[in-house]
């Protein structure tokens, strides 16, 4: 339910710069990186070249380096075959989902469990993707679905801040994107998940000093 609306955006931004309803499915089905395609999107309509709109979805994506070397202890399990899939099935959502549950069961978490969410996540994703394209201008204004991506991410957000360093890492991480939101190629973003990061491992290490 979370990616719903995050999904019919993403297919009614594709509609806006000229994509077919098969085209924006299958950009969603092969990329399946929300946040990437209305970046990707965005810049298609504004008529920026292939390179640009490479290197600006590559920045967007590059919080995945991070994401998976979090995930490295409970995927390591994977067959070299499988881990490709795994690639491809990193999204926030699954990525959240699983360090949750992690943290829950330690060892006991399977990587069988992240592919599975993943792949349900995928047909969620692809399915929001194509309702989108296809209902297009007769989605109600009034709705405002373009306040359910920045939602998408606070669902995933609260339930993670559990601590003071965690609390931290959200703010600091937060206010540097914001104010970095005009950097070329979205960097902002990278940029404050690393000052994020950084915050919340210092005062992490500060607690544990003092304890």
């Amino acid at each position: 339910m979370g990616i719903l609306p995050f999904g019919l955006v993403t297919g009614i931004a594709g509609l806006q710069v000229g994509l077919s309803p098969l085209e924006v499915t299958l950009m969603s089905a092969m990329v399946f990186a929300g946040a990437a395609q209305l970046v990707a999107l965005q810049l298609i309509g504004a008529g920026a070249s292939a390179l640009f709109v490479w290197l600006a979805t590559l920045v967007v994506n590059l919080r995945y380096l991070m994401y998976s070397s979090s995930l490295a202890g409970p995927l390591g399990a994977l067959s070299s075959r499988l881990k490709p899939l795994a690639a491809f099935l990193m999204v926030d959502q699954n990525f959240a989902l699983a360090l949750s549950q992690y943290g829950a069961l330690g060892p006991r978490l399977t990587p069988w469990f992240y592919l599975g969410s993943g792949a349900l996540l995928w047909l969620g994703w692809v399915g929001s993707t194509y309702l989108g394209a296809f209902l297009g201008a007769r989605l109600p204004e009034a709705w405002s679905l373009d306040f359910a991506v920045p939602l998408c991410f606070l669902v995933l957000l609260v339930p993670a801040v559990q601590d003071r360093p965690s609390l931290a890492a959200a703010l600091v991480g937060g206010l540097f994107s914001t104010a970095l939101a005009g950097l070329p190629y979205r960097s902002g973003l990278f940029i404050g998940a690393l000052a994020g990061i950084g915050a919340g491992v210092w005062l992490e290490n500060r607690t544990r000093r003092r304890g």
